[in-house]
């Protein structure tokens, strides 16, 4: 019975975590990003052609806007698309599923590493089902969701391979999968994988040689294309992202020498202001920023603010208090645990520090989406304290008192957060999630043909991407016309200029506003109102306004 009731709990906790995450799924983000299109359109390709949109077949390292993703995500998308056509919530369900499976993992992985506390791993289960950073992410398709599924899945399976080594294959194909699914997971598995082998070698090395040689094969046939796309220039944006691309511009650092009458070369300058102190300056200050409060509680990834919902943190505000109090649980518990106890804490503790290694070694000061592991020991951090909080409670004499407190400040912290993201996160972040694509899409197909061009302002949000997703462009066709420009900026993204009649460039309203029998789709900077309301010369077709329903979006204009 009591077996029995342990499990009616995770179902229903399970069932809370699949509404959280699948409710209004296809509406909620409100609109798809690039990468979502494009992660949907090229499953939508593999499907119909067995090929990406550039016509190679079944690649492991997808091409996209002169990026490179590795592919997992997108053929774990093949299936859904099939089932449900191409749309937002064909492209958005595996990283839902995921986040469901996460939620699954996590309660195992703590049952096995604190086996004396069982309802802990029920408890820790909550709190991830009810994590802002979780649900966030497991509602578009974001890669590295699915990439924090699979490292789940493989630090269970190794705790499993323990007492059984055949789960030691299923292990090493876990931490290798997530290489081939998002490109951060090099760093990011790197380091679970690290931190496990230091805590858990002794019991690695009772394994036969037959598991050992067998997990490692299947690992390196799975991540060696990953491995090979470093010597075939698939990596470049790496660069791009790292922040020892970003040295100090020569004039800022001579102008800040001048100040104390030094120069490079001098003994002070190698002693204060070479720049590997002033990179180590910038990594530090963006690993700190990963802990701090604006990030944790109140402004979230300030940095790339359509990581966050508005006005909220990557946390509950009621984890503040469960902070301090899983910190305090989490050393008490490491001080009385036994050997097995304590290799537990010591990874909580291990993973905690090192998992905003591969945001803090980034440009941005802060990067939800690349710090995404650090949700993990985070809430198994914030598990322990409401764990703790809960024996407090229920040992007090008021405890119907405090636990009516307790759940009050609980549920009202997960309904605030509940309210930004559902409620006002569409209407306030709509413009950050490049609302007005699908719209310009449904706008101008019906009547595309009646023009001998369609002219799109051309932008780093790809607008081509979301005619192919929206019109279900046929992919063989595409195939043959696929072209790429290079960005205009070193090793960035580049753009595609045409598709049929439609063309993407850049907009100059005083110059193309004589175009007769063209159509014109651009904002209002690059299509003035003031310019554009003479009747006789120009017929307004559709204006495509924010979710706030103030700004407009898009202007769609016919130059008679």
């Amino acid at each position: 019975m009591k077996y029995m009731k342990i499990n009616w709990k995770i179902i229903l906790i399970l069932a809370l975590t699949s509404v959280l995450r699948f409710w209004n799924l296809g509406n909620v983000p409100p609109h798809l990003t690039p990468d979502e299109a494009s992660l949907g359109y090229n499953a939508y390709s593999i499907l119909k052609t067995g090929k990406d949109e550039y016509g190679t077949f079944l690649p492991t390292v997808f091409k996209s806007f002169g990026d490179f993703k590795p592919g997992f995500y997108v053929y774990l998308t093949v299936p859904f698309v099939a089932i449900f056509g191409l749309n937002e919530w064909s492209v958005r369900l595996p990283s839902a599923v995921s986040g469901v499976i996460t939620v699954w993992l996590l309660y195992l992985i703590v049952r096995k590493l604190f086996t004396e506390h069982r309802s802990l791993a029920t408890v820790a289960a909550f709190v991830a089902a009810t994590n802002p950073w979780l649900i966030y992410f497991s509602r578009g398709a974001w890669e590295v969701n699915l990439a924090l599924c699979l490292t789940l899945a493989g630090i269970y399976f190794l705790l499993r391979s323990f007492d059984n080594q055949r789960y030691f294959v299923l292990c090493v194909l876990s931490f290798a999968i997530t290489l081939v699914t998002y490109q951060g997971a090099k760093l990011s598995t790197g380091i679970v994988v690290l931190i496990l082998l230091i805590l858990y070698w002794k019991e690695i090395l009772k394994f036969g040689s037959k598991s050992l040689a067998l997990g490692l094969v299947a690992g390196l046939v799975i991540s060696l294309p990953i491995f090979l796309s470093f010597f075939t220039g698939q990596t470049g944006r790496l660069n791009v992202f790292s922040v020892f691309s970003y040295p100090r511009p020569k004039e800022y650092l001579q102008a800040f020498l001048d100040e104390g009458g030094e120069k490079v070369g001098d003994i002070n300058y190698y002693l204060f202001h070479t720049e590997t102190y002033n990179f180590a300056r910038g990594v530090l200050g963006r690993y700190f920023n990963h802990f701090s409060d604006r990030f944790l509680f109140f402004e979230g990834d300030w940095a790339n603010p359509r990581h966050t919902a508005p006005n909220h943190g990557m946390l509950l505000l009621s984890d503040i208090v469960l902070l301090v109090l899983g910190f305090v649980a989490l050393v008490r518990y490491g001080a009385k645990s036994l050997s097995a106890g304590r290799q537990g804490v010591w990874f909580i503790w291990l993973w905690l520090l090192l998992a905003p290694l591969p945001s803090a070694l980034s440009r941005d000061q802060v990067h939800a989406v690349r710090a995404l592991n650090e949700s993990v020991p985070m809430i198994i951090l914030l598990a322990f304290g409401l764990w703790y909080l809960i024996g407090l409670v229920m040992r007090s004499r008021m405890r119907v008192f405090l636990c009516a407190v307790v759940c009050m400040l609980y549920v009202g912290s997960i309904l605030y957060f509940l309210d930004t993201y559902f409620i006002h996160l569409p209407a306030h972040d709509s413009k950050l999630w490049e609302y007005g694509y699908k719209q310009i899409v449904q706008t101008v197909t019906p009547i595309q043909k009646a023009y001998k061009a369609v002219k799109v302002q051309q932008s780093f949000a790809q607008p081509y991407i979301y005619f192919l997703f929206f019109q279900k462009y046929n992919p063989a066709k595409y195939q043959k016309q696929a072209k790429l420009v290079a960005s205009e900026y070193k090793n960035d993204v580049g753009y595609v200029t045409k598709i049929d009649n439609i063309e993407f460039v850049p907009i100059d309203w005083s110059v193309v506003r004589g175009e007769r029998g063209t159509l014109f789709v651009a904002d209002p900077i690059r299509i003035p109102p003031e310019d554009s309301k003479d009747e006789n010369q120009f017929s307004l077709i559709r204006e495509i306004k924010y979710l706030n329903n103030r700004d407009i979006a898009f202007r769609i204009i016919e130059v008679k």
